[in-house]
């Protein structure tokens, strides 16, 4: 099983790259987990719910179960990373794509988007390997990442940004 992260800032394309990502290497009968990492402390479960008022209460782990899904709500302990997570449940997979997590340990691909007026992530993270955007990049930029070994691949083109992913990391 390989993990790989998606990297990029705020509104830079994400999501709607994992999930692209995660439709095609399905359709190949390639098993994927993801895991949505964020920086920010929020409320996962919905406050009031059941399943949020029995954890409240104490419940370690507390489920929440419907005909076609489960949620099980573990309280963060402090040796708890997404890399633990991937040890106990996603380790049956070929893939687990990591959506944030830029300080993680897995090699990373950073998604860019110029109208998102923020800096490229890729010159200051260790393992990008790759940065997919539609922008043209300047030619400091493309020297930079020509030095740091990381390819440049067009967003539009999923059958390269996947052809990259199977080579480089299954």
């Amino acid at each position: 099983m390989k993990v790989l992260h998606i990297i990029g800032q705020p509104g830079s394309g994400k999501t709607t790259l994992v999930t692209d990502i995660v439709k095609e290497l399905c359709r190949q009968n390639i098993s994927v987990g993801t895991i949505k990492h964020s920086a920010h402390t929020h409320e996962l479960d919905k406050p009031g719910k059941d399943s949020f008022l029995q954890r409240k209460a104490g419940a370690a782990p507390a489920a929440m179960m419907t005909r076609d899904m489960a949620a099980v709500y573990l309280s963060r302990s402090p040796g708890m990373t997404p890399a633990t997570l991937i040890q106990s449940y996603y380790s049956h997979l070929d893939i687990v794509l990591i959506e944030g997590w830029i300080s993680g340990p897995y090699d990373k691909i950073e998604v860019f988007r110029e109208c998102v007026k923020r800096p490229f992530l890729f010159p200051d993270t260790s393992k990008v390997k790759a940065l997919v955007t539609n922008d043209c990049l300047e030619t400091k930029i493309i020297q930079q990442a020509d030095a740091k070994k990381v390819i440049c691949i067009k967003r539009s083109a999923l059958a390269d940004i996947l052809a990259f992913i199977i080579k480089k990391v299954l």
